[in-house]
């Protein structure tokens, strides 16, 4: 099989495109990836039980329809304060980003250790929408649960029966 030099620079061209393209991928962050990036460092402060970390990530005009800002932090506050330590995993995240707007379905499973045992948490579902701020960076406006252990739960109010 002969090849031309013109068929050569055609697999090249191709070839440099492919490269190209699969740099900028890695190189340019989505909004997409941002949010994900946001997830992914809430966990793993509220597995380090940094809670200002935790709420650095939280809008400041945060309020779902059943509390505050300032509320669901001292929730949070109790829950890890539960705890030596949480384990939180991501299974799964689906985000749809629109504008300045996003949503994100997250389930979450792990463990927590407390007194030297470990106990499984089970798996949590929960929808989460973000706004990107006035400072470019994507804060959570609304967190709501979805299922909790495999039971739906009807948002906060369930959910906060455990913590009273």
């Amino acid at each position: 099989m002969n090849v031309t030099l013109r068929q050569a620079r055609t697999a090249l061209a191709i070839l440099g495109a492919v490269v190209v393209a699969l740099l900028l991928n890695r190189l340019v962050v989505t909004d997409k990836k941002r949010v994900e990036r946001t997830v992914q460092e809430m966990a793993d402060a509220a597995a380090k039980g940094d809670i200002d970390l935790l709420f650095s990530h939280i809008s400041a005009d945060y309020r779902d329809e059943t509390m505050s800002r300032t509320e669901l932090k001292s929730l949070a506050t109790t829950f890890l304060g539960r705890f030596e330590r949480v384990n939180p995993k991501i299974q799964r995240i689906s985000v749809n980003v629109s504008g300045t707007l996003a949503r994100v379905e997250v389930s979450i499973s792990g463990s927590a250790e407390s007194g030297g045992y470990r106990m499984p948490l089970g798996t949590s579902d929960w929808a989460v929408k973000f706004r990107k701020e006035a400072d470019r960076v994507w804060r959570v406006t609304s967190i709501a649960p979805a299922r909790m252990e495999g039971a739906d739960v009807s948002g906060w109010r369930d959910v906060r029966r455990g913590f009273e």
